[in-house]
């Protein structure tokens, strides 16, 4: 049917409240889904309306862009690049302004160009839309991100989207030829999308696992890609990492171990047979006991010295691995949704992106933990004759592991040197090999998986370990800080039935890299500052972003009703005209309606007078333009001053020759 207005057939009355409290439930929002609920309902059913202006309606959905605006932000910062997925979640609260402003006016529709701006500047291709369907499918998108009860929302899903579809049904077919068609499209639908979501599993699982098959790889936590053998000045930043809290029990330099890993292959450093597995939680705590996070083998008893340390971690994805002391028992944070440890005694949390706060309580003196396993003694082959020879250099004596340890430091700490520069190349396949027999210089990554090779091949259980030293004070953050080139590597041996720390890193590392330090640190730790102060704030401010934005929305609205109250363009209106009403509808208009009516067609449940014509009438009869007709019907009815009887007389004529035209047999256009 040509006409000036782009409309849908009514939803079911209560259907959109309908959707809102759903959206509240499944979006853990349910405060604001119904809170919006009742304000929809009061203002649809409110007997006055407003004849409101096109600047208004622009004004309320610059209101809505500004509010989706500031969501973008406030997500984006919190969750990274899924925070497109919590996004979705808030944009009922985002588009409620505009839909309010909708069924608070005489037109019960919205400008097009209140949603694109370029015809704001086009008048002439304006043009009216109903908003309520595509809220409706804001709303269930809205809840999907989130959703926990994959059966009752589908119910819900279903439930809303058969609602609307029936009460749209086209009434020109029989019954069964809709349902029908019905039940083709539902069955075409569920076998697409059943296809679609096995292939984008298919290609989801076969995308992750080659992309981490390459050292590049930054999302295998599994895996650690050293710089042994890169040529050039290994360029450190200076960014902070890792924050921690003065404590009286804090021993400088603190180790803070982020993972370990067993099987060393051209550089690079991976885990056998160690996949993570969810740990949970203490029963009515919101804390991880660790102790059951690997398989302890009891050693010698040692008096206990506990001490709980408050750690924030700077990390941008929402699972990141947490550097922890040595002898770590237990974590305590509200921050963290979930944590999952391997059998290595890495422990991976899953939190917003940001600045994570948490508190670790831990025993230096207890360092028991998993018995090691043959990957922690296995010693490449490309290198068995090289770790040999160096052994026989050091003359390990192969008697006590303690011993052996040490004279393997030793050696390291008497005849090398740290370097972050490499000027030749090295063997691909051995890069350890100059390291060990000429050049005699590197950084941590070689001294610390020479050193474990070399503890392996004296007999003694070692893995290649990763994480932070922490030793510097800044006093703007009051707190001890690791910067991104206070990263370090160190070997892990089991000796004695423990887990120890072998650092056999030359010490004046650290001093080197802070004398490398950039002259501009000083404002950068300022910005740094800054920044995680916002950090902080927004996550402990906007958790429950949804519920903030619900305290806007009855100011706004009252804001808005007090503004249009003053406006002399308010209007009573009579209840919408429906078929089961039991006041007549104005005698004005009945010939019309009469002679749709002996055609078969009624008005729906709730259905205007506007929409009803737009949906069942022709757009012209007799020379008479269906839209002009409406428009001055209603420009009659509800216009602020009563009509002349000229013009009252008028109308009923023009009325009578439009029902004559359709009485007559003029053609419906399609």
């Amino acid at each position: 049917m040509t006409t000036a207005t782009w409309r849908h057939a009514p939803m079911p009355r209560w259907w959109l409240a309908v959707a809102l409290v759903a959206w509240g439930l499944f979006a853990d929002s349910l405060a604001g889904g119904i809170v919006m609920a009742g304000l929809l309902e009061a203002v649809r059913r409110a007997p006055i309306k407003w004849a409101i202006a096109d600047r208004e309606f622009h004004r309320a959905a610059d209101l809505a862009s500004i509010l989706f605006a500031l969501a973008t932000v406030i997500q984006f910062q919190r969750y990274a690049f899924h925070g497109i997925y919590e996004i979705l979640r808030v944009v009922p609260y985002c588009l409620f302004p505009l839909l309010l402003v909708q069924f608070a006016s005489t037109r019960q529709a919205v400008p097009m160009s209140a949603l694109f701006y370029s015809l704001r500047r086009r008048p002439e291709a304006d043009r009216p839309i109903d908003l309520a369907p595509f809220y409706l499918g804001s709303c269930i998108l809205a809840s999907s991100p989130t959703v926990q009860h994959g059966r009752w929302y589908l119910i819900a899903v279903v439930t809303l989207v058969l609602g609307a579809i029936v009460r749209a049904r086209p009434l020109r077919y029989a019954g069964w030829q809709w349902l029908g068609s019905l039940v083709i499209a539902l069955a075409i639908g569920a076998a697409t999308l059943a296809g679609l979501q096995a292939t984008q599993r298919a290609l989801e699982a076969s995308f992750q696992y080659w992309f981490h098959q390459f050292p590049w790889s930054t999302q295998d936590f599994n895996r650690e890609v050293t710089s042994i053998g890169a040529i050039g000045r290994l360029k450190l930043s200076d960014q902070i990492r890792v924050r921690v809290a003065p404590h009286a029990a804090l021993d400088l330099p603190l180790l803070l171990e982020e993972a370990r890993y067993d099987t060393f292959r051209y550089g690079t450093w991976a885990t056998t047979d160690a996949p993570f597995a969810a740990l949970d939680k203490a029963a009515g705590q919101q804390h991880w006991v660790l102790d059951a996070a690997t398989d302890a083998v009891p050693g010698p008893a040692a008096p206990r010295s506990t001490a709980t340390f408050e750690i924030t971690v700077q990390h941008r994805r929402e699972l990141t691995l947490l550097p922890l002391p040595s002898g770590a028992r237990l974590i305590d944070s509200a921050e963290i949704a979930e944590i999952q440890h391997n059998r290595l005694g890495t422990v991976m949390a899953e939190s917003p992106p940001g600045a994570l706060r948490f508190r670790v309580t831990a025993d230096a003196t207890d360092t028991a933990g998993a018995a090691p396993v043959a990957a922690d003694r296995n010693v490449p082959a490309e290198y068995a004759g090289l770790i040999q020879a160096t052994l026989d250099e050091i003359g390990v004596a192969r008697s006590d592991a303690a011993t052996d340890a040490a004279r393997i430091r030793a050696f390291f700490l008497d005849n090398f040197t740290y370097s972050l520069v490499q000027r030749r190349s090295l063997t691909a396949r051995t890069p350890l090999a100059k390291f060990l027999t000429e050049d005699r210089r590197g950084h941590c990554e070689y001294f610390a998986t020479a050193t474990v090779l070399l503890l392996r091949a004296a007999g003694i259980p070692a893995r290649y370990t990763v994480g932070y030293v922490v030793e510097d004070y800044s006093a703007i953050e009051r707190s001890y800080i690791a910067r991104a080139r206070h990263a370090h590597a160190w070997a892990s041996a089991y000796i004695d039935g423990r887990w120890v720390s072998v650092d056999s890193t030359p010490g004046v590392w650290f001093d080197l890299e802070e004398y490398a330090a950039s002259r501009w640190q000083g404002v950068q730790d300022a910005l740094a500052w800054v920044w995680y102060r916002v950090q902080r704030s927004s996550q402990a401010d906007f958790t429950a972003f949804g519920d903030i934005l619900l305290w806007f929305v009855p100011p706004l609205a009252l804001l808005l009703y007090l503004r249009l109250r003053r406006s002399p363009t308010a209007v009573r209106v009579t209840p919408p005209i429906t078929a089961d009403s039991p006041a007549s509808p104005p005698a004005a208009i009945e010939p019309v309606l009469a002679a749709l009516a002996a055609r078969g067609l009624r008005p729906l449940p709730g259905e205007t007078v506007r929409r009803f014509l737009a949906r069942a009438a022709p757009a012209s009869g007799n020379g008479i333009s269906v839209q002009e007709l409406v428009d001055t019907y209603y420009r009659l009815r509800f216009g602020a001053l009563p009509a002349a009887q000229a013009e009252q007389s008028r109308l009923e004529e023009r009325i009578a020759r439009y029902a004559s035209g359709i009485r007559a047999g003029e053609r419906f256009a399609e």
